[in-house]
């Protein structure tokens, strides 16, 4: 289920893309001028300050090769968060200073994602989906340069509850305009989130199969 929101978000955003070339193609024939913009790299995943109480600090890093042979994945497991995915070997593994960031990984200056892992008050279960989704709004809305590009989506992932938003922003630094696809998954008391970024953001249809392979590889331990 999750894939299929992935893939009709790529869908939603390739129409936008199209949308946007023929405005340009307009721009030119009137004005005769093509603006180019330069590519630039916009990790931002961290901007959203996160919830009280982190958890312990993610596993060890393990080493990704440049030149893994295409389809190639290494397997991030983490026992203290009960989860694990996999994700493209040829990707690099980043390190944060956030307690509460378990895993980030880039592909280039371009594509990226990020999981982050926070203990809540409360445990989630259906009954409280509706305030978790009132949680899940504030971090999303957090940064005022969000627009969301889909209606925020009740979904399941690896047999857990929560939300899927599909937004653009404005990364302050290069004010370029980029795309997250955006998961909240409820465990108990523990919220996991699941970031995916490209920037700009005409480059998600391109990774997004990607995305939609990590996603898919997500599982319980």
């Amino acid at each position: 289920m999750a894939g299929g929101v992935l893939r009709g978000a790529a869908s939603k955003l390739s129409v936008l893309r199209n949308k946007r070339v023929l405005l340009v193609i307009a721009a030119v024939l009137v004005a005769g001028v093509l603006a180019t913009l330069a590519a630039g790299f916009a990790q931002r995943m961290f901007a959203a300050p996160p919830p009280s109480s982190p958890p312990p600090p993610a596993a060890a890093a393990e080493p990704s090769s440049p030149n893994s042979p295409p389809g190639e994945v290494v397997e991030f497991r983490s026992e203290q968060a009960g989860f694990a995915l996999s994700y493209p070997k040829s990707w690099t593994r980043l390190q944060s200073e956030d307690p509460q960031v378990e895993l980030v990984a880039a592909k280039n200056q371009q594509d990226s994602f990020l999981v982050r892992v926070v203990e809540l008050e409360t445990a989630v279960g259906p009954e409280q989906l509706p305030q978790a989704k009132k949680l899940a709004d504030d971090i999303v809305n957090s940064n005022e340069s969000v627009e969301l590009l889909a209606e925020p989506a009740q979904i399941e992932l690896a047999g857990l509850p929560g939300y899927f938003y599909f937004y653009s922003f404005e990364d302050a630094a290069t004010k370029q305009t980029g795309a997250h696809t955006h998961f909240f998954l409820f465990d108990g008391k523990k919220m996991i989130t699941i970031v995916f970024q490209s920037v700009p953001k005409e480059q998600f249809p391109q990774t997004a199969p990607t995305f939609d392979q990590i996603t898919s590889s997500f599982r319980l331990l």
